[in-house]
């Protein structure tokens, strides 16, 4: 299950495809990814970890 972003937290936008990415959770971890599955940008991480996503997406 895919959940979006709340728009009042800071995240930059897919460096790819410029959309705005969403939360997916797993058993063990969170992933913040692309909505546009053929970008595949990810990040996995134990939290959900924007300042990471925001790192990849300058």
């Amino acid at each position: 299950m895919r959940i979006e972003i709340n728009p009042n937290i800071p995240v930059n936008n897919c460096k790819i495809c410029g959309r705005r990415p969403v939360i997916e959770q797993t058993k063990d971890r969170w992933i913040i990814l692309c909505p546009n599955a053929a970008c595949r940008n990810t990040i996995a991480d134990k939290l959900i970890n924007v300042t990471a996503w925001n790192k990849l997406n300058p």
